[in-house]
């Protein structure tokens, strides 16, 4: 026998089933038919952003009673600017159609992929910290997937656009068309760093295509400051995530092309540069780049990452040719050159390595300069190297310089993680020949070695070193020394004499030469300054102070053999390390000691004599070393200058 309970409470399940399948029919039904009102709230929340910038629409319609994907129509929209923008409209247009997804819309995920707009003025603003109206939830950050908008057919009529970005110095405004023949087009006219500009965009059709097709683009902005020109491909249509094209940039300095690209690039001479660029996502990768800066030659290729808030570079660049003052623009130039007036002219360069500006960089790169190329007398030939940043500490490493005859190896940092810039080299010199070093002729024909080791805090190479603590050492074993130059090394003035008149081109043997010195604070101080020769020894005392580049050096030698009459004053090195002045056997000049006049042999034999006889002044220091001295141990002092 069948109860009455169990029937109920079948007949209530099923009735509770019945009333879910027509809720959720009904719901089905509803979105097919969303009334526009409702939707008219959603598109303004979207428009509103985060900025709740006020949107006014007049009117939101669709085209069909029932659809899931209806063609909703805004009718005069108006989207003010942000407050930091100023007053007026960011969007104000007649109308535009889409066809959109019912769920996408309500869901705030809209992705339209039929748009058709009408009487669209669009005010484009970017302020002088990057902030855009467009996107003003824009950071490093960023979530980006590489994806434009899905669209499948777009049509833009009767309207305008302006673009106003303060960062850049670029402001254009012009009309802009989409149509199913002539495809998409952009024309502004307007300044670029304050001179006359023009900037064309043109694309393919957006009408009846595949959204994910690759959508072929072309881009060009004329300026005096700038020529840039893009033609490529976007991995979709409009999709700016994702592209790749052949740039060419021509511009009066580097920092010019950099106020496009923002890639954080400085000052230099005319550039005329050409590449390959493909961006995906944050990360852009540029290819078979090449061509000139200044009368500078170079390719190369570079991977730019955007990983956790910070830019990492990878790059590898090979310049034919480069003149390092090509890497400064004409106003860099004249500041050096006004500095070059003020001053006098400097061995040490003024190159700035304060890192506070650099921000969140790191990166590796591998450069090779096959010549080096200056306006000036220079022993240097070619350069090649591996950079690396992390973080501001700058690390240049394999380091290869090859002068005119020999090389330098080594490495140079600089390090600004804390406090001022610390500036340290290590560096050391093989195979170079003394007259190439410092042009002394064939006085002394000699190959010589060398140890750089100095460190020190400031802004440029230049404050730094000024305040370096650390040595500095060049020595030679082996070579000649002209017989002449080693009398008067020793300061035998019969002996020197006696080479004038019978061979003044007679050599003698160089046992070693050795110029060390000890750095604190920014002065040098010789540890040791010495030369042995055959026939004579010298050593030196005094200082060079890098503030200043100045000199103050005293050689005092002796014969090793027998002098009948000595030479009373030392040798004297004065001036500066760009302009040293040598005084020999109290003459003016080293070369007055070469070829002496009369005259002069007789005042320093006059002198020589007088100090033989007790009559005059006499330097005490010379006379002792005259009368003991000793021949250096080479070996050993050579060991110690190059530890």
């Amino acid at each position: 026998m069948i109860t009455r309970a169990p029937l109920l409470r079948d007949r209530r399940t099923h009735l509770a089933l019945a009333g879910i399948a027509v809720v959720l029919v009904l719901g089905i039904l509803f979105l097919g038919a969303v009334p526009a009102s409702i939707l008219r709230g959603v598109i303004v929340e979207k428009l509103q952003g985060a900025s709740e910038r006020d949107v006014a629409i007049g009117s939101v319609t669709r085209d069909s009673f029932f659809s899931y994907s209806p063609v909703i129509t805004v009718h005069d929209l108006r989207v003010a600017q942000p407050r930091w923008a100023g007053d007026g409209d960011f969007i104000r247009l007649k109308s535009v159609s889409a066809r959109l997804s019912v769920l996408d819309v309500l869901t705030g995920e809209v992705q339209p992929d039929r748009v058709r707009i009408d009487g669209l003025e669009l005010a484009l603003i970017r302020d002088e910290n990057g902030r855009s109206n467009w996107d003003e939830d824009e950071t490093d950050d960023r979530d980006e997937d590489g994806n434009g908008p899905a669209l499948t057919d777009l049509d833009v009529r009767q309207s305008r656009f302006s673009f106003t970005d303060r960062k850049r110095g670029l402001d254009l405004a012009g009309p802009i068309t989409v149509d199913s023949e002539k495809g998409l087009r952009a024309e502004g006219k307007g300044t670029f760093l304050q001179t006359k500009a023009s900037l064309s965009f043109t694309g393919g059709a957006i009408t009846g295509i595949d959204p994910d097709a690759d959508y072929p683009f072309e881009m060009v902005l004329d300026s005096p400051a700038l020529n840039l020109t893009a033609k490529g491909k976007m991995q979709g249509v409009l999709n700016t995530g994702l592209f790749t094209a052949s740039l060419s940039a021509q511009a009066p300095t580097l920092k010019n092309l950099d106020r496009v690209i923002e890639a954080g690039l400085f000052g230099t001479q005319p550039i005329d540069l050409r590449a390959t660029v493909r961006h995906e996502d944050k990360d852009w990768f540029v290819t078979k780049l090449d061509g000139s800066i200044g009368r500078s030659r170079l390719s190369g290729n570079a991977d730019i990452l955007k990983r956790d808030g910070r830019t990492k570079i990878d790059a590898t660049i090979h310049a034919t040719t480069l003149d390092f003052d090509d890497l400064a623009d004409d106003a860099g130039l004249a500041r050096a050159a006004a500095l070059t007036r003020r001053i006098g002219p400097r061995v040490i360069p003024n190159t700035r390595i304060n890192l506070s500006k650099m921000g969140p960089t790191d990166g590796q790169l591998d450069f090779t300069i096959d010549r080096l190329l200056s306006r000036r007398d220079t022993v240097f030939r070619s350069l090649k190297g591996t950079l690396s940043l992390d973080h501001k500490l700058i690390q240049i490493s394999d380091l290869v310089i090859r002068l005119k005859s020999g090389r330098m190896t080594g490495g140079v940092q600089v390090d600004h993680r804390s406090g001022a810039p610390k500036f340290s080299t290590d560096l050391t010199l093989r195979g170079a020949s003394i007259s190439d070093l410092i042009g002394n002729g064939d006085i002394v024909t000699a190959t010589m070695r060398g140890r750089i080791k100095l460190s020190g805090f400031g802004d440029t190479v230049r404050a730094a070193l000024e305040k370096a603590d650390g040595k500095a050492a060049m020595v030679a074993s082996g070579g000649s020394v002209r017989a002449t130059a080693a009398h008067v090394l020793g300061q035998n003035l019969s002996g020197a004499v006696g080479k004038i008149i019978d061979d003044p081109k007679a050599r003698v043997p160089l046992r070693c030469l050795v110029a060390s010195f000890d750095a604190k604070n920014g002065v040098l101080t010789p540890a040791p300054l010495a030369v042995d020769t055959e026939i004579s020894i010298g050593r030196g005392e005094g200082r060079i102070a890098l503030d200043g580049e100045t000199i103050s050096l005293i050689l005092r030698g002796g014969a090793k053999g027998k002098s009948a009459l000595r030479i009373v004053d030392p040798i004297k090195i004065s001036g500066t390390l760009t302009a040293p002045n040598v005084s020999v056997a109290g003459l003016g000049k080293a070369e007055d000691a070469e070829k002496p006049s009369l005259g002069d042999v007789l005042k320093v034999a006059t002198k020589s004599i007088g100090s033989a006889l007790g009559i005059g002044s006499s330097d005490k220091q010379a006379e002792a070393f005259q009368r003991r001295p000793k021949s250096l141990n080479c070996d050993a002092v050579i060991a110690a200058a190059m530890r």
